[in-house]
């Protein structure tokens, strides 16, 4: 008897920790095709607007070589976005979106 009241207790408060649960869905993920050979292309346009994140990095890396160098590790970073941009401010909500490249 005493087990059986210690297995339903159990029961429910299994039940109990298994409706608390909730599924959380992760954002989307835009599959975006290589569009590495835009780097330059891209940066250029940054740097011509006047835009901090088409300048070089503080070791000497080129815009540029950071781009194709962040989207050969499969991290995309969107330069075929970044030569619609008329404005650095528009950069991050226009071009910032979860990503991953297709090769």
């Amino acid at each position: 008897m005493k087990k059986t009241v210690l297995l339903l207790a159990s029961l429910f408060v299994l039940a109990g920790l298994m409706a608390g649960c909730t599924r959380v869905t992760p954002p989307p993920v835009v599959i975006q095709p290589d569009d590495t050979a835009d780097c330059g292309a891209g940066c250029a346009h940054l740097k011509k607007l006047g835009c901090p994140e088409g300048k070089d990095l503080p070791d000497g890396t080129t815009c540029k070589e950071f781009c194709e160098r962040t989207q050969k590790s499969g991290h995309a970073l969107g330069p075929s976005c970044w030569v619609t941009v008329k404005e650095c401010t528009n950069l991050d909500a226009k071009c910032t979106v979860p990503r991953k490249i297709v090769q």
